[in-house]
């Protein structure tokens, strides 16, 4: 199979995987409604990526390699050495956008470690990771 087609076709299964996901809130540590940030002293992780803004995500990792735009979505894909990261961003009540599901791939297809791959991506974009 042709690589290109099989990139579109793994976007196109994410894409209809993260579809039935539903728009959330996403609480702060101090009970309000802020969307999660990014300190760059802490290192990421899935679960510190999942209700990050758009903005906040890119301050730490760059822009993205690939950025599809959907009504009421937006999917960023980063590329490491050997994975993908895909990170799914959905409107909250108030229609502030954050991210609410994280993948990775292994470039050659399938699953791959969402971790490693953070710190693949990371580590290629010379972002803080202490």
């Amino acid at each position: 199979m042709r690589p290109d087609l099989r990139l579109c076709l793994v976007l196109g299964a994410a894409l209809l995987l993260a579809g039935c996901q539903t728009p959330r809130q996403y609480p702060d540590a101090r009970g309000g409604d802020a969307m999660a940030s990014l300190p760059p002293q802490q290192k990421l992780t899935p679960d510190r990526l999942v209700g990050v803004e758009p903005d906040t995500l890119e301050r730490r990792l760059g822009k993205p390699d690939f950025r599809r735009t959907e009504p009421g979505s937006e999917i960023w894909q980063y590329g490491g050495s050997g994975c993908s990261l895909f990170v799914y961003f959905y409107p909250d009540d108030q229609g502030r956008m954050g991210s609410t599901y994280i993948d990775a791939r292994r470039r050659e297809g399938g699953s791959a470690d969402k971790q490693n791959c953070i710190d693949e991506v990371a580590s290629k974009r010379s972002a803080p990771m202490s």
